[in-house]
């Protein structure tokens, strides 16, 4: 199975100071970010594999990675009749 990784990056998603010692993002949809990757991802025949995924926060800026794999395509399964 064909798989690759990809990092995306979720624009808009930043923290910003509430006091000195937290910082929080805006209110966000997991499943829209998701969902965003996966459209970007169906391009190229891949789905992002949910289990991998794994948020990383780089410089107070959200991050999504994880692993994509390739769809099979599918195969038809012809049945050979006999005809009377």
């Amino acid at each position: 199975m064909e798989s690759k990784i990809f990092s995306y990056k979720a624009e808009g998603i930043v923290l910003a100071p509430v006091t000195d010692e937290l910082k929080t993002s805006p209110v966000f949809n997991r499943k829209e970010l998701i969902e965003n990757i996966k459209e970007i991802l169906k391009a190229d025949g891949f789905t992002a594999d949910e289990h991998s995924l794994q948020f990383k926060i780089d410089d107070g800026q959200l991050y999504i990675q994880g692993l994509a794999v390739k769809q099979p395509e599918a195969r038809n399964i012809g049945f050979m009749t006999a005809k009377k």
